[in-house]
């Protein structure tokens, strides 16, 4: 139990100031001092956008053999230490901005190239001797490459104060190499949902459906815990609180999507696990779907729902950020503070 000493500030209904814990409600411990964030107020979305990025520089995703004029087969970036998951920076101190670049400045390298490589938190200068290849009468090193990466997803929330926006709930990462992609340019587009393949346990479904040409804002960070950047447009709809880890409770709330391209709507869910655990992390709760008419639509959790946000008690308490491989009708959601 917590004995008040003093108090200098309130938000909501949590107050600062200088608490005394004591044990048992009778021997003080010590004494502590508490501070009280003010309480953020967004626009929950549930938008389906349609997500492209683009990487800074490439990322490696693989190596391959070389065919050279003699007929002998090598493997230049392999044997020069290129690993899977490494990011192309630069050759020979030029920028290296996509495939296509890579690809150019590697030809007319003369067969020696020196990569800028970002591995981890490393950076690297590694010299890989290219090979002037029969097949293709240009030098080449042996790498397979991707520079970008598209997909559908669901807009979160919308931060009216600074026109910014968040979406997914999780990173981007690459499909082969499950890595994080650093974000160099890249943007949310109007997206029109078509159809929903439904999922099966075992197998997640997925929503179908195409990208406008029309930008909805401009992606500036692709982070462990979702997409961050600045929306082109705020909606004039209204604000909601953002609750704190402590006021996710388990028991109902709705989950705000749209999965047949006729709007966002609110279906029922049921928080049954939550983790007040304060590291960042996308499986902060566990959810199953309780609504019948979105079972029936979509089996459960589909890809593209990824961001959906949670509603509970009137505050945004979180977004949807995966589904049970196993049980498509049970997810996990990141908390809204993460």
């Amino acid at each position: 139990m917590n004995t008040l000493l003093g108090m200098s500030a309130k938000a909501d209904n949590y107050e600062a100031g200088k608490y005394e814990i004591m044990l048992f409600d009778i021997f003080p411990i010590k004494t502590v001092s508490v501070s009280v964030a003010p309480t953020s107020y967004v626009i929950p979305s549930g938008e389906a956008i349609g997500v492209k990025l683009y990487t800074d520089g490439v990322l490696v995703i693989g190596s391959g053999s070389v065919t050279a004029q003699d007929g002998s087969t090598k493997e230049p970036a392999k044997q020069a230490g290129i690993l899977e998951g490494d990011r192309i920076v630069a050759v020979n101190d030029i920028p290296v901005s996509g495939n296509a670049e890579l690809k150019q400045l590697i030809n007319s390298c003369d067969g020696h190239a020196v990569l800028s490589v970002k591995r981890g938190e490393n950076s690297l200068k590694i010299p890989v001797e290219a090979v002037y290849s029969k097949d293709t009468n240009s030098y080449l090193i042996g790498l397979w490459v991707r520079d970008s990466a598209a997909g559908i997803g669901t807009l979160t929330f919308y931060n009216p104060q600074n026109s910014t926006f968040a979406a997914l709930g999780h990173g981007i990462c690459d499909y082969d190499t499950d890595a994080l992609l650093t974000a160099h340019d890249g943007s949310i587009n109007y997206c029109r949902v078509k159809s929903v393949k439904k999922s099966e346990n075992g197998s997640p479904g997925e929503l179908l459906g195409e990208f406008s040409q029309k930008k909805a804002g401009d992606i500036l960070l692709n982070s462990e815990v979702g997409i961050y950047g600045n929306a082109g447009s705020v909606p004039d709809a209204p604000l909601v609180p953002v609750a704190s880890r402590f006021e996710v409770e388990m028991g109902l709330a709705q989950i705000l999507c749209d999965i047949d391209g006729s709007g966002t709507n609110a279906y029922n869910i049921e928080i049954t696990r939550v983790s007040k655990a304060a590291k960042l992390s996308g499986k902060s709760f566990v959810f199953k779907i309780c609504d019948s008419e979105l079972l029936e639509k979509t089996g459960g959790i589909v890809q593209g729902m990824s961001g959906s946000p949670v509603l509970q008690n009137g505050k945004l308490v979180g977004a949807v950020t995966h589904v049970f491989v196993n049980d498509a009708s049970r997810g996990y959601g990141i908390f809204a503070e993460n």
